[in-house]
């Protein structure tokens, strides 16, 4: 390894290797200092070696080449301790995740976390490169992806592709791989109010455009005060051109306005082999279809986002929570009750029931009245009123007029949702339940058990469920995507979650991390038992999904996918865990846990 490849990877300059090693499988050790040198002067220097977030608190620090001592930087630390429950703070670093989860070595237990609640500076132990891409290039323009892929292709380097690093299935990391970061690929937004997609012959309405390293909050800002809404997610700091469009894309407001993948209108993306193409319903469809809704880090590095616009209008929220003082039986029977009447009255947010016994309802629909929510969602509030001692327990019922789409982006509950978990680990476990399990006395018998038992769990309104799909958008038509039809029959999107502290000893050893991540899949079994004909979002998948291509795609979306992938990816340059053409033996995939 020559000089320049080998300080990018080191970083530190009194640095001294002990037990110098290739890891086996591992080409980017392999690849000679002339060609570094190369891609560093082609990117016009903005080649950097992916070092994990905190290695500044460390002593010690472990890559491919070897374990090395490290000077710890106390203020750096301190800076970066400060920054772990910040959202907007990790997503500026190539080597955080918003889940510390996938910035680790799971499968062997290394990794370079820190604790948001028990600060040390410095932190004992080593810092592992975990998951973190050994190399990165913080990409400017097409350019220079066309110079990363070039570069992947000649020397046979998996790629890893990185805008926020918000995947709860750690799709932006993976060891031993070049990342491509996109993060800062952020040109002015634009608004057409007639915009035409290149190849079409008809306008489509008004739309904006904007770059690959885009995020929420930056597209809600733009549109804030023109006079339209935009439908993206609730986390303002999740970018809004990379997995989340390209794996369907939900938010409060999909119900009624549909999924991510539904208001897109145009795609700009550079292929693995270097060709930058625009993809729409006019032109390269095959390639459409594989963008939206096929998962990000699979097809290509996408450049460019056009997505549509609807007038603004004003919206109808309900905020209802209190900590009740019995279990959830009750009250999970009224969700199960009323999800499918909710569902048609289009609300979007969140239910569920929490720590503490908690109960929560956060939800927002242009389609009926204030006068009509405080009728549909009676049960709730009197059942509070049941459980409240005569009022003695307090609890919150707000149900009001909201004017536009800001407006509720300033809510406290919608900025709330938007920035919780920050800096923690997550297992995570989801399932589109579909309507005629709440349509069958039996089955939402059984849906109601296994909650309850469950104890805490969560339902997203974000699937389409009133939405008027586009006749051009409809199975087998031009503007067709590669999600599991269910998504259009489900009320709810069903997550469960287990929360832990990356400082936590008894939780992050490789044994104790698969365990939780089983856990947590084993109990979305029961209801797996229950939906047959349900399926998943794989933003927010299993890492256990038993079967990931039924439950995202559908036998047959999946089967064109492969196709394309095949195509446009011969070598398999971009891949990603259970994502479409995987190969679990892949040593990109190694760091996973395993049953």
């Amino acid at each position: 390894m020559g000089v320049l490849a080998l300080s990018l990877l080191l970083g530190v300059a009194a640095a001294s290797p002990s037990g110098l090693r290739c890891r086996e499988g591992s080409p980017i050790l392999n690849v000679p200092e002339s060609a570094w040198a190369s891609l560093n002067e082609k990117v016009s220097g903005r080649l950097h070696a992916g070092r994990p977030y905190g290695l500044p608190c460390f002593e010690t620090y472990q890559n491919s080449t070897g374990t090395f001592s490290n000077t710890p930087d106390s203020a750096r630390c301190a800076t970066i301790q400060s920054g772990l429950t910040k959202s907007d703070t990790l997503v500026a670093d190539f080597g955080s995740y918003h889940s510390a989860s996938f910035g680790s070595c799971m499968a062997t237990g290394e990794h370079c976390t820190l604790s948001p609640s028990i600060l040390e500076n410095p932190k004992q132990g080593t810092c592992y490169q975990g998951s973190v891409p050994d190399y990165y290039v913080e990409v400017a323009g097409v350019e220079d992806i066309q110079a990363a892929l070039g570069f992947a292709n000649e020397h046979d380097l998996p790629i890893t592709i990185k805008n926020t690093g918000h995947d709860y299935k750690g799709r932006s990391a993976a060891p031993n791989t070049f990342g491509i970061w996109t993060h800062n690929l952020r040109p002015d937004i634009r608004l057409d109010e007639q915009f035409t997609p290149e190849g079409c012959k008809e306008p489509v309405g008004a739309a904006i455009t904007y770059g690959a390293g885009e995020m929420w909050a930056g597209v809600y800002d733009f549109v804030r005060d023109s006079g339209y809404l935009v439908v993206g997610g609730t986390c303002p700091t999740v970018g809004a051109a990379g997995g989340w469009i390209q794996g369907g894309g939900h938010g409060p407001y999909s119900p009624t306005y549909g999924l991510g993948v539904d208001n897109n209108m145009q795609m700009k993306v550079v292929l693995p082999n270097g060709t930058f193409v625009t993809a729409n319903r006019c032109q390269n469809q095959d390639i459409y279809f594989a963008l939206r809704g096929g998962g990000g880090g699979t097809f290509g590095v996408v450049t460019e986002v056009t997505t549509k616009v609807h007038k603004d209008t004003a919206f109808t929220f309900a905020s209802l929570a209190m900590a009740i003082p019995t279990g959830s039986q009750e009250i999970t029977e009224i969700f199960v009750k009323n999800a499918n009447k909710w569902a048609e009255e289009g609300w979007g947010g969140y239910l569920g029931f929490g720590a503490g016994n908690t109960v929560i309802f956060i939800g927002i629909t242009p389609k009926i009245s204030v006068e009509q929510a405080q009728d549909s969602l009676k049960p709730i509030y009197e059942y509070f009123d049941s459980v409240s001692n005569g009022g003695a327990i307090a609890y919150r019922k707000n149900i009001t007029s909201l004017p536009s789409q800001a407006a509720f982006q300033r809510t406290p509950e919608s900025i709330a949702f938007g920035s919780k978990d920050i800096g923690s680990m997550i297992a995570q476990s989801s399932r589109l339940v579909p309507k005629e399990t709440f349509e069958d006395e039996k089955t939402q018998k059984a849906l109601v058990e296994i909650l309850v038992q469950k104890g805490i769990y969560g339902a997203l309104l974000v699937t389409p469920y009133v939405h008027d799909l586009a006749e051009s958008d409809k199975t087998g038509n031009v503007g067709q995507s590669a999600l599991t039809p269910v998504w259009r029959t489900s009320p709810w999107n069903l997550v469960y979650q287990t929360i832990f502290d990356p400082a936590d000893a008894t939780k992050t050893s490789s044994e104790a991390l698969t365990k939780i991540f089983s856990d947590v899949s084993k109990d979305m079994d029961k209801i797996r038992e229950i939906t047959p004909s349900g399926g998943a979002y794989m933003g927010e998948g299993d890492t256990f999904e038993p079967n990931h291509i039924v439950s995202y795609w559908g036998q047959e979306n999946y089967d064109r996918l492969l196709k394309i992938k095949n195509e446009v990816d011969p070598k398999n340059l971009l891949s990603c865990y259970k994502c479409v053409g995987w190969k679990e033996t892949e040593d990109r995939h190694k760091c996973y846990p395993k049953i």
